[in-house]
């Protein structure tokens, strides 16, 4: 069991696997320039919502279930571990369709879900509202009533993950992380500023930032930020709990009077502005398919940036050929659902070798191409 690990990078992702180490009695150093979950992880809607059983061929399913289902239990002790409310709840959800395609899309979705125990899939406009209260699109073919979604203040979830490892023993230091120490195959630290930082093990982690970390590990990471817009705004009258998509924009009611509406999906470098084009558009979306957000308060919008990988499935594992390296990143937009299996089985391997919580072969590090020895 090595006694120095480094974490770069206090996301989501990092502070998951700090977790998961301490919990298993290693003390973990957290390495980052910024501040906790600074990011995406600080910024998203924070939904956590469980896969389709018709997409159980997907090389998601495993980790979006593992992760919905883990999240449960985290929701139970989290919070007393680390002394943090982060707000956990379980929200009704809908996905609208609009066009036939989208009719018949959805109604696979409502059978398979049928088959797999709901009792209750598939609602009519008016069934819809009446359920929901207030979504009332009136363009709309019909909905599939999905499995609820849980859904956390995205923030305070990163820095309960965080605080509780520090109370177990982790430590957050702030520095920026300029490399790897390799000798003979083997990390031995992190170069963080003008200091070698001792290290068994070094995890990255540093969301879309992490593709400056190929020239240290002789490795492709082709990460890119996705970045992604929401607004925040607050209805005139309450609104029950209730959540609703569309060609994966969403509506969901978080805090008791605040309705989060997103997202866009932008390739625009490391720009994190928000534009009023992507503010109108998702409003626009809003109240197409409710119309009492019409007279809506508008709150807030917010930018955040997504580690995207090329192949759009996360980036976890060990580097071959240098001994106690391994990479976290490319979780898109679903690095919060994710990030307990993602954490857990990271931790494993660095303890003992190998995991049990995932079967990580579709995420391996090394899928776009061979690490460059020399390096």
């Amino acid at each position: 069991m090595p006694d120095r690990v480094v974490i770069c990078g206090a996301g989501v992702i990092g502070s998951a696997v700090a977790y998961y180490l301490a919990k298993r009695g290693v003390a973990a150093t957290i390495i980052e320039s910024d501040a906790v979950a600074a990011g995406a992880s600080g910024a998203a809607a924070g939904i956590l919502t469980p896969p389709l059983p018709n997409e159980s061929n997907s090389p998601l399913f495993e980790l979006q279930r593992r992760g919905y289902d883990m999240h449960l239990d985290l929701a139970e002790v989290l919070p007393d571990e680390s002394g943090i409310d982060y707000r956990y709840q379980s929200t009704p959800r809908a996905m609208v369709a609009v066009t036939e395609e989208e009719e018949v899309h959805a109604r696979r979705v409502a059978e398979a879900l049928t088959a797999a125990g709901f009792q209750r899939s598939w609602l009519t406009p008016q069934e819809l509202l009446d359920m929901s209260g207030w979504v009332s699109a009136s363009n709309a073919r019909g909905a599939v009533l999905l499995e609820p979604s849980g859904h956390v203040d995205a923030y305070r979830y990163s820095l309960a993950l965080l605080t509780a490892a520090e109370r177990m023993g982790a430590n957050l230091r702030s520095g920026e992380v300029r490399g790897l120490e390799v000798e003979d195959g083997r990390v031995v630290g992190v170069n963080v500023g003008n200091q070698i930082v001792e290290a068994d093990a070094v995890v990255v982690a540093m969301g879309p930032w992490s593709v400056d970390a190929s020239n240290w590990l002789g490795l492709p990471i082709p990460v890119e930020p996705l970045k992604g817009q929401i607004v925040k705004v607050r209805p005139a009258e309450p609104i029950k709990q209730f959540s609703f998509g569309h060609r994966g924009n969403y509506a969901i009611l978080k805090e008791p009077d605040v309705l989060f509406l997103g997202t866009t999906e932008e390739r625009v470098g490391f720009d994190r502005s928000t534009t009023t084009k992507a503010r109108d558009k998702i409003l626009e979306f809003g109240i197409a398919f409710a119309s009492v957000l019409k007279d809506a308060e508008f709150i807030e919008q917010t930018a955040c940036l997504r580690p995207l990988s090329a192949d759009n499935l996360p980036i976890i594992g060990s580097i071959p050929g240098i001994e106690g390296a391994y990479l976290g990143t490319g979780h898109g937009r679903q690095g919060i659902l994710q990030s307990p299996p993602s954490g857990k089985a990271l931790a494993e391997l660095i303890v003992d070798g190998s995991t049990e919580t995932l079967e990580l072969a579709a995420f391996d590090p090394e899928r776009f191409g061979k690490r460059v020895s020399s390096v």
